[in-house]
């Protein structure tokens, strides 16, 4: 990448910043939001198990303790969302600002656009991720020693690139398609099924077998491992490595799939198409 590259890149993701800012009940919805939506399961598990910690819980996930197990899945799930909804459906909202065919259609190059705003995204979503980690401390008591930082921190970029390499082809297909709102909503659905967000996948075969080829679930079986059980960064290299051939595999493809529909949909004239 040349200057002009990097300054494309630069100046996407201030006007994506600058946009969010002018819209700070969203912020607080995202900072918040996450954390609501599982207290429900919390009441839910108590009223099944009749306590917050459960010894055949333990059996498969380390810790029988369900709140943080959790609260932890759905400070993960914050990036989740933002590869989702922040970058696949980036190109659709340009779509409705007007501005679509201006970006497409102006000698920078694309994918340096998309890089902008996946940048942006990564920004504000860890934004939430810390706000979020401080509310689960001093309202539901969960422990985050600054040890257990550097090693978290680690693993979240390792998994960002995985997730936002996911958003990035689903931002191409969005071109391509036009109307994301059904395939992102169908995604996130079954992400929330086949990785461990809200429960260990281990209780059923099928979403245990298909849960390994996804990013989150290395992610979230890490964080988990360093927060609840206490296991070292040393252990958990199975699945570092994982989660690095992941993202590699997942990062490639979506650039390949975002400039391929990219440069179809312009050559097909039907950028402007609804």
């Amino acid at each position: 990448m040349n200057g002009k590259d990097w300054l494309v890149i630069f100046e996407e993701m201030r006007k994506n910043i600058k946009i969010i800012l002018c819209y700070p009940l969203a912020i607080v919805f995202w900072v918040f939001f996450p954390i609501i939506w599982v207290i429900p399961f919390i009441f839910q598990g108590r009223a099944f198990v009749g306590s917050l910690a459960s010894s055949a819980f333990k059996d498969l996930t380390g810790s029988a303790q369900y709140i943080p197990f959790v609260l932890i899945g759905a400070i993960v799930s914050t990036y989740m969302f933002s590869a989702l909804y922040g970058i696949g459906n980036s190109f659709r909202m340009e779509s409705y600002w007007g501005t679509l065919e201006f970006i497409l259609g102006s000698p920078a190059k694309k994918i340096m656009v998309i890089l902008g705003k996946a940048a942006s995204e990564g920004i504000f979503s860890t934004f939430f991720a810390i706000a979020q980690i401080f509310i689960c401390i001093f309202v539901f008591g969960l422990e985050v020693t600054l040890t257990k930082f550097a090693p978290i921190l680690f693993i979240m970029l390792l998994l960002l690139l995985g997730l936002y390499g996911m958003g990035i082809g689903l931002a191409g297909i969005t071109l391509q398609i036009k109307e994301s709102r059904g395939i992102i909503h169908a995604l996130d659905s079954l992400l929330f099924l086949f990785t461990p967000i809200r429960y260990p996948v281990q209780i059923n075969p099928i979403t245990h077998a298909v849960s390994l080829f996804i990013p989150l679930t290395y992610g979230l079986v890490a964080i988990r491992g360093i927060l609840l059980v206490g296991r070292p960064l040393s252990s958990l290299l199975r699945e570092i490595w994982l989660l690095l051939i992941l993202d590699i595999f997942l990062v490639g493809f979506g650039l390949f799939i975002f400039t391929w529909l990219e440069k179809r949909v312009r050559k097909a004239g039907t950028v402007s198409h609804y």
